[in-house]
Parts: C-alpha cells; structure tokens; sequence
C-alpha cells in the first residue's frame, strides 16, 4: 500500500441492519472516486454488532469506536457523545478523512454537518452522501455544505497552530460560551475599540492574538504589554520618534502604533500607561484615521489598526486609573472574560489543551491524564491563577512522569499540586483581607501595621509603587517606608 492510501480515513456509524455490507459498499464507491481509504473509524453504538470479515476489507485497517447513545435521535445526546468520542481521535490525523454522513439517523446526519460547518473536522475533510436505491446501482455523492460560522474561523487559527492551548470556541458553560460570542460579535465591528476585562490568567492575550486578530482579518497583531514601558521613553515607543528629537535620538523609530499598521494593536494591562500617553491615545482614539505625530514630528501620520485593550481590574478600578476621556472610548465595547472556576463544565478540555502545549517529551502521554481524584481537586479547587493553575499542575505531573517516580506519579503529583494551591491561595487570601490583624499595642502601633497593609495592598492593585503612589496621592518614598512597616 502507498503511502497516501495509508493516511485517507473513513468515518462512519455502524449501520443498524445492514452494518457490515454498507460499509464494503461505501468503500468501493469511494475507490471508483479515487479515495485510497486505509483506515475505517467505524462507531457503533453498542458492542457486539456485525463487522465486516478480514477478507472484504483486504488491507483497510478498522478501527471500532464505542459511542454509546441513550437517544440515536436526540441530536444534543449525539453532538456531546462525538465530541466526547470521537473528535479526540481526529486530533492525531495526517492525511484526509472521509465521513460517510449518510449511516445512521437523520439527527445523525445533521449532527455531521453541524460539525462540519463548525470546523470541527480537520482542514480538507470530504463529506459523503452514499444511497442505495431499491433499483438501480449504488452511488455515492460529495456533499457540498460550504456554510461556515464564526467557530469555524477561529478553528482553522487553531489549526494553524495545534501547539498553542486556546479555548474552544463551541464551549460549554454558559458564562464562557456568552463570552465568546459576545467578542466574536464586537470583533467584526472595523475601527471600534474593544476592552476585554478578566483576571490575571483567563488568557485575554491568547484570545486577542488568536480568536480577535483572526476575526478582524488581520495576522498582525502587535502586543505591548504596558506596565513594562519606560516611563521615560514611552510616548517614544508607543508613537515613534523623529530623528534628533531627544539625546540618543540618532534614527527615526516607528514605534508600536506604527508598526501595526493594517494590524491589530493591543494594549494589556492598559490601566499601566502614564497620562501624557494617555492623553495621547485618546487624539488618536477620537480620529477615524487614526492620526498621530511621533515624538518631535511636524506632521501627523495614520495607522490603519484596529485597537484592543485589557485589564485584570474591575470596571470601577479601571475607570479610577484612566484618564476619563480614554475611558469612555476604550470602554464602548466590553467583554468580561470569566475566571475558570465560573466556567467548569469546560475544565476537562482545557486541562486537556494545557497539557498538550506543556507536553515537552515525546515519552510523556499525548493525552492528558485524568482520573476521578484529579475530577475532584479541579472541582473544588477556586483556580484564582486560572489557566496557570493548569500549567503549573501539568509541569509537576510532567516532571514526576519523566523524573523516575515509578508508577505513583499521577497521584503523588496531584497531592503535591494541592498542597502548593493551599500555599498560593492563602497569599491571595491576604492580599484581598489584609495580612493579619491590626497589630498589637498601642493605637499609633495599631495604625502603622494598618499603613502597611493598605501599601502592599495598593503596590498589588495597581502593578507598582509609582502607579500606587499616584492613585493614592502619596509620595512613592513613604508608600514604600510603609510597605516595610517602617515610618517615613
């Protein structure tokens, strides 16, 4: 057998009644179309139905796939079931795949084509329609169904890149799925700032990069993560400067807005710019054109690019760190992507996502591991880390499985996992109540144990002691001298 007859894949359900001859008959209609099937994915929903002999397959490889179904008719019971099923399978595939949607039930073969328009099934998958008429000879016909929806967009980006652990447009919690479509809806709008909230690891940045800029039609995304430009030079790098406009100024510089140019500009952690360039951004928010003037410049310049922000705050802590204007422009479209912990019926995939993308070894499992006591700790779990709540458990079960722990891995794993989640969660738990009580002593004791919390609490909130400092209308020295529970 050559070796494109060994990557072409049927799949098909197991024909109640006329199981084994149908599905000889499909594949002979496919090889009079020229498909050289090597492998059959037969799912059958229940044990024990007719297969085909060894003879009539000749060296097709079948491969059978339980897919149990309480309701053959119900299409929600069929679409979870080959979700749960069979999409994993599909994962690992080379070469084309074949579905034969004709098999089973007509909630069957709407299920298929669902999925299909979806994106579910891997880029340059063939549907087929085979019919066996009473009289006159078998045929089979392709099935062109070029329908395509947004999920289906956002899945050939994740194609693109199997590596990169994304959410699952077609989700499964509510507070994820009305996410989701609420910034695929906003996504499509051209030149209309969008403003993603979420908490520190709900993976606005993999969204924007992936799920907005693949939307909006456009592969450039350029992201500056805000809290890390220099106070000093940031009106430089985010509008460029002209040659000669500063000491050390020696060449022009693009900078950010410029270089997404026909892109995407995304703005993380955006509460982190100073004012002057908030200011600024808000001249270049208000124009359709996009204009601007670079450091030193005379003259303005355009940017076609379309601006997306983000922020771990809340709505109201948001609005008290930027400039009133950028506010209400940044904030005329807003997502508020929810923490995992809200979103738990979707846990399973994405434990299963994260674990590919960490994978680092061809020896470790390319599934992800999972077991009733796992089932349990991600249940009850409050995940505050969120998506890195994942990662840092599939790095420790990934470091047990490789570092010669014996068959114990999993478990000893997991108990380590829990053990550190306690420890990270009683840090969050302080940041949020204050680290122990007032003190003891006397009352001025009592108040500067006081001070000291409230200026660690104000250096977690707002990234820095610069930012806290003029959020509280206090000099950066004695927000300091105070987080060290020393007096100014």
């Amino acid at each position: 057998m050559g070796a494109r007859e060994a990557t072409e894949t049927l799949l098909m359900w197991a024909s109640v009644g006329g199981g084994p001859a149908v599905l000889c008959d499909v594949l002979r209609l496919l090889r009079a179309k020229r498909a050289r099937i090597g492998r059959v994915l037969y799912l059958m929903q229940a044990e024990g139905m007719p297969l085909p002999a060894k003879a009539d397959l000749g060296d097709v490889e079948l491969e059978q796939v339980f897919v149990p179904l309480s309701d053959p008719t119900h299409h929600t019971v069929i679409h979870e079931a080959v979700r749960a099923r069979v999409l994993p399978r599909l994962r690992s595939l080379d070469g084309v795949l074949h579905i034969n949607v004709s098999a089973g039930t007509p909630a069957m073969h709407a299920v298929w084509l669902v999925l299909h328009a979806g994106g579910a099934f891997p880029e340059g998958t063939r549907l087929w329609s085979a019919q066996r008429p009473k009289h006159g000879d078998s045929r089979i016909d392709p099935v062109e169904f070029p329908i395509r929806t947004y999920l289906a967009e956002i899945r050939r980006g994740a194609a693109a890149n199997p590596s990169e652990a994304q959410y699952d447009p077609d989700c499964r919690s509510a507070a994820r799925r009305y996410a989701l479509e609420t910034l695929a809806r906003y996504a499509r709008l051209p030149r209309a700032p969008l403003l993603l909230l979420g908490e520190r690891g709900t993976g606005k940045t993999r969204l924007v990069e992936t799920f907005v800029g693949h939307l909006k039609g456009r592969s450039n995304v350029v992201t500056v993560p805000c809290g890390t430009l220099d106070p000093n030079l940031a009106m430089s790098q985010l509008f460029g400067h002209v040659k000669g406009s500063f000491t050390g100024a020696d060449k022009e510089h693009a900078g950010f807005l410029a270089q997404a140019q026909g892109g995407v500009l995304f703005l993380d952690e955006v509460q982190d710019l100073e004012a002057r360039v908030q200011r600024q951004l808000v001249r270049v928010l208000q124009d359709p054109k996009r204009r601007f003037r670079p450091v030193g410049g005379t003259e303005e310049k355009e940017a076609s690019a379309e601006i997306v922000c983000a922020s771990h705050l809340s709505l109201e802590a948001l609005r008290a760190r930027l400039d009133t204007d950028l506010f209400d422009r940044v904030s005329l479209l807003l997502v508020e992507i929810p923490p995992l912990r809200e979103c738990r019926e979707d846990l399973r995939e994405d434990w299963q996502r994260v674990w590919r993308e960490a994978r680092s070894s061809g020896e470790l499992p390319q599934d992800a591991p999972w077991n009733g006591a796992m089932a349990q700790a991600l249940g009850k779990s409050p995940l505050s880390g969120n998506l890195r709540d994942l990662q840092r458990l599939a790095l420790i079960l990934m470091a047990r499985a490789t570092g010669g722990t014996g068959g114990r891995w999993l478990e000893e794993g997991l108990a380590e996992w829990q053990a550190l989640q306690a420890r990270f969660e009683a840090v969050e738990r302080k940041d949020v109540q204050g680290e122990g009580d007032l003190g003891t002593g006397t009352w001025n004791e009592r108040v500067e144990a006081f001070k000291q919390r409230l200026a660690r609490a104000a250096h977690n909130e707002h990234g820095s002691y610069v930012a806290a400092a003029e959020a509280l209308a206090v000099s950066e020295r004695a927000l300091r001298e105070h987080a060290k529970g020393k007096k100014e």
